[in-house]
């Protein structure tokens, strides 16, 4: 029996889930580089295309990771960036583009938000996918670049400061916590962006 496919484990009709985009994301950067190299992205398209299509040659997967690099390698280093993959996939809009302003969100919209990223409804955010999520959202709401390295600092820094019981899973009570933290670490790099920007 041959390996499972591992996107078989999404639905990817229609917008992916953010969480989703995330576990295929440190799926297929297998080597943990913060990019995807060439034969992380033929691993990736083989997959896909077999999820699609059933079946895919060698000559088919090489020629679109050739014309997938020409079209979305933007900086042309020959490896891809989560960024660029959120190009590539139809990912979800981020959840914070309808919600109030952390300071000013409700109960309910609280409610909507943990329930969003606690997609299994086990009452907690797990500190992998969920939590990258929830920040890689936060990132695009304030329209700053996704890198996979930029979201590990803002995750250790949420972590250091929010998991009180230190079960490396988010509550709701440390929910509320974990927003304004990852809220001014997410800003700060923004602005540290739009400061590079300036003085390039």
């Amino acid at each position: 029996m041959g390996e499972q496919n591992f996107l078989s484990n999404f639905a990817l009709e229609g917008k992916i889930h953010s969480t989703d985009f995330i576990e295929i994301w440190m799926h297929y950067d297998s080597d943990r580089s913060g990019f995807m190299e060439q034969d992380e992205v033929t691993a990736f398209l083989t997959d896909l295309f077999k999820k699609k299509k059933g079946t895919v040659t060698n000559e088919v997967v090489n020629q679109a990771v050739q014309q997938l690099f020409m079209t979305y390698d933007e900086n042309n280093d020959g490896q891809l960036s989560m960024n660029e993959l959120y190009c590539i996939l139809d990912v979800e809009d981020s959840i914070f583009g309808s919600l109030s302003h952390v300071d000013l969100m409700g109960d309910d919209e609280f409610d909507t938000l943990f329930n969003h990223y606690d997609k299994t409804g086990q009452g907690f955010i797990d500190s992998e996918s969920a939590l990258f999520a929830l920040i890689s959202d936060m990132m695009r709401r304030h329209g700053g670049e996704i890198s996979a390295h930029e979201l590990q600092r803002v995750r250790k820094a949420v972590l250091a400061v929010c998991d009180s019981d230190g079960n490396g899973r988010i509550d709701k009570s440390e929910l509320q916590l974990v927003l304004k933290v990852a809220s001014q670490a997410v800003k700060s790099s923004h602005d540290d962006d739009i400061h590079e920007d300036f003085t390039r």
